[in-house]
């Protein structure tokens, strides 16, 4: 039970917080307001309140966005780069869930030096190595295919470790009553192991598609064909575009932010269980 002391400080903490968020929110507030602003509408109200308070209400409210979704190209950016993200949050699942099951359940010779071998791979940038991975596409005649984009993303040393660390976790005497049930470790992977697993499931599918969302390098290594480029080259395309206004940039990067936002607002607690849930076990 709280004493009321303790209640009156939670009170000023929550109110402390909520005015520290607005103020952080505030890039943003000023992104948002000033995307359906003409650009004289943006530089006349730069230095007042104005700039965090959209325009009234009328016919060319939507005028930026229109622009940019009939103008260019960037709706189809963000349908491959939703399908991009979409197709590796299936297969990343499965990959490198069925390879932090074997790392948790399965013996086998040198496990432990291949959990070690991958727990070092977490401390190699991507970059130093995404050469080779071109090289590898370039030699094999994937480039500009959506194969040749994906194949090098499925496996994620990081997704490993997370559902390696779940996995452990897991009781031993489910699977054995499984085999009662004359159940294969396939199928007791799919049907049992991933539905106990939601958190980590979804942890690792966030990761993913915000991977995926915020990728240019690789796209644009692999990528030559305007059909299926994704919606961090074309932000760059368009707002490097001299016929670009202020207002229509500030309206294809609120276009890119929103996704971002919607899936931390549906799955932030998820993954908070699941990064948390990950660093307590133990084995």
């Amino acid at each position: 039970m709280l004493t009321k002391k303790q209640k009156t400080f939670n009170w000023i903490l929550a109110v402390v917080l909520l005015l520290l968020s607005v103020f952080f929110l505030f890039p943003v507030i000023w992104m948002l307001a000033n995307s359906f602003k003409p650009d004289a509408a943006i530089t006349a109200d730069m230095n007042s309140i104005a700039a965090f308070i959209p325009p009234a209400l009328n016919g060319n409210y939507f005028e930026n966005y229109i622009t940019i979704l009939t103008d260019t190209n960037f709706l189809r950016y963000m349908l491959n780069t939703l399908g991009y993200a979409a197709l590796l949050i299936v297969l990343g699942v499965i990959v490198n869930g069925l390879a932090g099951y074997a790392l948790a359940k399965i013996n086998f010779p040198f496990r432990d030096q291949w959990l070690l071998i991958i727990m070092m791979l977490l401390i190699v940038p991507t970059e130093t190595v995404i050469t080779i991975h071109f090289l590898i596409i370039a030699k094999a005649g994937l480039l500009n295919t959506v194969i040749g984009y994906v194949l090098p993303m499925i496996v994620n040393p990081f997704n490993i470790f997370l559902f390696r660390q779940v996995f452990v976790s897991l009781p031993d005497d489910v699977y054995e009553a499984a085999q009662l049930d004359f159940c294969s470790p396939v199928k007791y992977f799919f049907t049992m192991v991933l539905p106990m697993s939601k958190t980590v499931v979804a942890t690792v599918s966030v990761f993913t598609f915000l991977g995926v969302w915020n990728d240019y390098l690789w796209p644009s290594l692999v990528f030559t064909s305007s059909d299926l480029l994704t919606a961090q080259i074309g932000l760059n395309s368009i707002t490097s575009n001299d016929n670009t206004t202020m207002g229509q940039t500030l309206a294809v990067i609120t276009l890119i932010t929103i996704p971002v936002i919607i899936i931390y607002a549906l799955f932030s607690k998820q993954i908070v269980e699941g990064v948390t849930s990950t660093g307590s076990k133990e084995g």
